[in-house]
Formats: structure tokens, sequence, C-alpha cells
């Protein structure tokens, strides 16, 4: 008597299976339009994604939440178990924002899949309602499109142009990331609330675009606490102003432009400005070792970022084999709703001492060595014992080589 039932029940197993498919193919085309078609979409078959997802829904959209859009940390979710997508492996789903300032603000979302670019690219063409206008570029695909009046016009796509304050892009990009493709919809420069409210329903009032009052560094103080734990005749400086400028080579030959740095003496402390052509960073340190503030001038926004907590512990001489560690927990002032605290982690361990006019010429006395690691970052710079501050000679982050070389310096004393 049960036959008939379960053979219905199998019979109808393959067209729900086949529903749930092209509901998930469905949103992956809407998505592919780098609009709020792809959150209405996913809305609509909410009951398809959220066996997968994490999802959250209002009336008229559903989004793939992700813990903090503005953190590295929390800014991807894994997708579980979820069947091919168009014949393609969805991975995860990522949304990432953040302001670059005079650059503009940038906010991308989108999928990690399996798979290089070129096998992606053949996969989701047939979604695209123009494939023609996915171009490839050395290993990536670009779709651009600029933003005129309240229409979206294709452009040629522009590697290395950033739409800064002055236009709107908006771009379907694949790249590649190891034996996997990032697949995302981007949206960047002069983005204003009016245009998310458009774009992107998954986004709070709280986290739009704001014009906000410039911090400037002397505007935020260091805690007593910090600053009174960094007293060390060791690290103290032993000049009015420091001027260098420095060029890097990176994995070759070819050297980056040079950047020019300066450094003033103030109360045992340093404040540094590092000038970049089209922007500059200013920074409060301790022998430029230990960072107690930091400001990006014309890139980013318009906070400080401020070392709140240290544990520090500075070398009882410079003997080889004696360390530096500090411990420091970083935040943004003001802050922002996304914004988190930062941790870092630094231990550099004396060694040899060197000529200082190996350097650069015109110092005298000696350069100690020091091997410093930080995260993934690995440094060999040396102290610079005649003025009281480190210089840093070559810099090691996974694949990435620095060399640096110090072509012009002058010092106050």
């Amino acid at each position: 008597m049960k036959l008939l039932p379960l053979l219905a029940c199998a019979l109808l197993l393959p067209s729900i299976a086949h529903a749930g498919d092209a509901a998930l193919d469905d949103t992956l085309k809407a998505f592919s339009r780098c609009d709020a078609s792809f959150f209405s979409s996913l809305k609509v078959h909410s009951d398809a994604w959220k066996a997968y997802a994490p999802l959250q829904q209002d009336k008229d959209a559903a989004w793939i939440a992700v813990a903090n859009r503005g953190s590295r940390s929390g800014n991807s979710v894994a997708l579980g178990n979820l069947p091919p997508v168009a014949g393609m492996k969805l991975l995860s789903y990522f949304d990432e924002s953040t302001n670059l300032g005079n650059l503009g603000y940038y906010f991308y979302w989108g999928f990690m899949v399996d798979g290089r670019p070129d096998d992606v690219a053949k996969r989701l063409s047939p979604l695209l309602e123009k494939p023609a206008l996915l171009k490839k570029i050395d290993t990536a695909y670009v779709r651009s499109e600029l933003r005129f009046r309240d229409s979206w016009l294709s452009i040629e796509p522009m590697p290395g142009s950033a739409p800064g304050k002055s236009r709107v892009e908006r771009v379907l990009l694949l790249e590649p990331e190891g034996a996997q493709t990032r697949l995302s919809c981007s949206v960047q420069g002069a983005v204003d609330a009016a245009l998310l409210v458009q774009l992107r329903p998954d986004i709070a009032p709280a986290e739009y675009p704001q014009t906000r009052l410039e911090t400037a560094i002397g505007d935020v103080a260091v805690p007593q606490d910090v600053l009174k734990k960094l007293d060390s005749p060791l690290l103290a400086p032993k000049f009015k102003s420091l001027t260098y400028t420095y060029t890097t080579k990176q994995n070759g030959p070819l050297k980056r432009n040079p950047v020019s740095v300066v450094l003033e003496a103030e109360g045992g402390l340093l404040n540094k400005t590092e000038k970049y052509g089209s922007f500059q960073v200013e920074r409060l340190t301790k022998a430029d070792l230990i960072q107690l503030k930091a400001k990006m001038i014309g890139l980013g926004d318009d906070e400080v970022l401020q070392t709140s907590e240290l544990e520090f512990k500075a070398p009882q001489s410079w003997s080889p084999g004696q360390t530096l560690s500090a411990r420091l927990l970083m935040k943004h002032v003001p802050a922002k709703p996304n914004d988190e605290p930062t941790k870092t982690q630094t231990q550099c361990t004396v060694g040899e001492r060197m000529p200082a006019r190996q350097v650069f010429a015109s110092l005298p006395g000696d350069a100690i060595k020091l091997a410093c690691i930080q995260g993934d970052n690995r440094t060999s710079s040396v102290f610079i014992e005649d003025l009281g501050v480190a210089v840093t000679l070559e810099s090691t982050s996974g694949s990435d080589h620095d060399v640096y070389e110090i072509t012009a310096l002058e010092v106050v004393r």
C-alpha cells in the first residue's frame, strides 16, 4: 500500500533538485548585472539559497550576511555544500567596503569560485546579457561601465586608473587567486548614498559614505600610560631633524618611484612624514620602531590610527641576541560603524654591528642590525647609533621581497 506514495516521492525528487539548481543559476545571472536584481533574486529564491548560505532579508531583498564588510577577518563567509551553479563550484561569498580618500569609495561583492578565470569566464558567458563586453586583460576578465547621469555606459577597461571623486564606475571582474577565481562586482569612485540605495539594498544607511570633518593627527592624543612604557635611553633620538630619500626594488632590478621621509624629534619621540607622490603618511613613532599613531593624507579616510594599549620590552643593550618586543592594540579615531581594533606584535633580535657608512656614505659610527618579525612580515633593519633611529634595508612578505636604498640624507643636530 505504501509503494505508490514512495514512487510518487521518488519521481518528484529530480524535478525538485532541478528547480533548486535553476534557482541558483537564475540568481548568479542576476548577480552578473552588478545591480539590485541580485538581491531581489536571493529574496525570490531564498528557499533554495538558505540551505547553503546565511541569509538575511527584508520586504524586498535578501542578502548573504557577512560579519563585517569593513574588516578583512569578517568580510567573507563559506558556502556549505552548494551544488554547482551554472557548472561552477562557488566556495565562499565576500562583501567588502573601503574608503581610499581621493581615490574614491570601493564596494565589492561576489564569490570565490573553484577554477581558473578562463574556465569561469566560459561558464559565466551564457548568463551574461552581452558577453562580448567581458574583456580579457592579461590573466583577468573585466567588464567596465561608467555612470552618466542616470545611466550606465559601457567603456573600455582602464586597469590602474582610479575613478577618484570625479566619476563612478561599475565593474564585473574575474581575477585569479591561486587555483581559484575571485568573481566580483564593484561600484567605485564618487559613490554616494543615492547610488547605494539603487544598487545595494543590503547596506544599511549608517554605512553610506558620509562627509565628516577631517581629524588631524595632532588632534588625537596617545594615552599617557602608553607613553610611559617607552622610556628607554637606548632609543632616544640624537638629532633635531632627519630627511632622507629612498628607492625600492621588488623581486628584480626595476626601481619604484622615490619616497621622501622627514623625521622631527620632539619629547623623545619622532614625528614622521612619508611622501609617496600623490599621497603621504604622517606618524608618531619611537625610534621609528614602535608606531604610536598614524594618518594617511590623500588616500584613505579621515581617521587616525591610534595605539591605545601597549606592552613593550626594550633591549638592555645592543649586544647580539638581545630582543625588542612590542604588542600593540590600535583603534581608529573617530571610529566608523564597522571599524575593528587592530592587534600587532613585533619582535626584533639584535645582530652584529656594521659601519653606518654602508647604509649611507656620510653617516658616522655604527649601524646595529635588527632582524624583525611582525606577523607574516620579515624586516632587516639597522639602528643608526649616532642618530638614535632605525632604518629599513629589506622586507619580505609572502613572495614579495623589497630592497631599500637611501639615495639622499641630511641631518640637523
